[in-house]
């Protein structure tokens, strides 16, 4: 009989992983989630009488399991979930995992970013020009996922003495730890311009640079100070990588000559896009890998109806085409909101210019779109 893992076991598991990576990869004392997820799989091995392939200890299942495809695992998982995935890359969380331990319930990354969120929020609706400040803060997180310690002084004035701020600054960077060091000097990805990471005597992608493969070697690197500081996970996962497939969206309809809002009403949902003939347009952009898991994580009410708008989108950055062509075509096989249509972020850029009668000229974004951007 085979051995079948469900969803709820990997979420769990994925929950545990989360934790351990919030303690550098202290694995003792187990995770509770950790714990549980572990004694699951083990008890599904069990009742399979799959006795000989059964993780033999929770260190072993951490170190050799979760870094392995679960193709390798020699169990079924849902069909959502691609059999090439994996949990960990080199001891951390890769994007699935920390989707996964969304739709457990949340994770410790989410909550860091939400306290930071909610405290932002708090303080700009107090504000008088808290529209402009919130927007602005964000922006600020999206163009600096690094930051020397100078730019970082320089950052504190700017959002300190008569905005307040300053603090939540604090708690968005941390200092960059060593081990993101190769032969003593710090690198920044030329595409998404955060900090690297180091594996097997080399410079490699940022795992949740959805620019280049896993784990690819950087050919082109940028090299950083001494000393920097670097986006706390949670932010830099929930804030600066879908932020920015964001600015890039809103700068694209900007060129258009159009009215565009970034965060309305203090992100609200992320862009509100008003045409000439008094359309606007509601889009909140959503940057996940797995479609399946972004519609469980959309809830009963994914763009507000306030600020009031006509039509509304949910976008997908068009680089997850690369690694799931099928991408949009799953979303839709579970979407339930009909006055709400999901896209890629290279197609809702066309439908604007055929709105507003620019003739179609394929761009660089548009020919790597249909290209899967290798």
């Amino acid at each position: 009989m085979a051995v079948k893992l469900s969803m709820p076991v990997l979420e769990q598991i994925s929950a545990g992983l989360i934790q351990v990576s919030q303690r550098q990869g202290q694995l003792y004392p187990y995770p509770h989630n950790l714990q549980s997820g572990y004694d699951r799989v083990v008890l599904s091995f069990l009742l399979s009488e799959e006795t000989e392939q059964v993780p033999s200890n929770l260190p072993e299942f951490y170190q050799h399991w979760c870094e392995r495809p679960f193709g390798e695992w020699g169990v079924e998982v849902d069909a959502e979930v691609d059999l090439d995935n994996t949990l960990l890359f080199l001891g951390e969380p890769t994007e699935l995992a920390i989707e996964l331990a969304e739709a457990f319930g949340g994770s410790v990354l989410s909550q860091e970013q939400s306290r930071v969120a909610s405290a932002l929020l708090q303080r700009c609706r107090s504000h008088s020009q808290g529209v402009q400040l919130y927007t602005k803060f964000r922006r600020f997180i999206i163009e600096h996922p690094v930051l020397s310690d100078q730019e970082f002084l320089e950052a504190k004035g700017l959002f300190g003495l008569g905005v307040g701020l300053a603090d939540l600054l604090e708690e968005c960077y941390e200092p960059a730890p060593s081990c993101y060091q190769w032969q003593e000097n710090f690198y920044a990805c030329p595409y998404c311009h955060a900090l690297t990471s180091v594996a097997y005597e080399q410079v490699i992608a940022n795992p949740d640079c959805n620019r280049c493969p896993l784990g690819r070697r950087l050919k082109r690197k940028i090299k950083l100070p001494q000393a920097v500081l670097k986006l706390r996970r949670g932010i830099e996962r929930f804030w600066f990588y879908p932020g920015r497939a964001e600015v890039r969206l809103y700068e694209r309809f900007m060129e258009l000559g159009l009215e565009v809002e970034l965060y309305p009403s203090c992100d609200c949902y992320d862009l509100r896009v008003t045409f000439s003939d008094g359309e606007v347009w509601a889009i909140d952009l959503k940057d996940y890998s797995n479609p399946y898991l972004l519609v469980k994580r959309l809830g009963d009410e994914p763009i507000p109806c306030t600020p009031p708008w006509d039509l509304a989108y949910i976008v997908v950055p068009n680089e997850r085409k690369r690694d799931r062509p099928a991408y949009l075509k799953e979303l839709k096989t579970r979407w339930r909101w009909p006055n709400i249509k999901p896209m890629f972020d290279d197609a809702i850029f066309a439908l604007a210019k055929k709105k507003v009668g620019f003739p179609f000229e394929e761009t660089p974004q548009t020919k790597k779109g249909k290209e899967g951007r290798a």
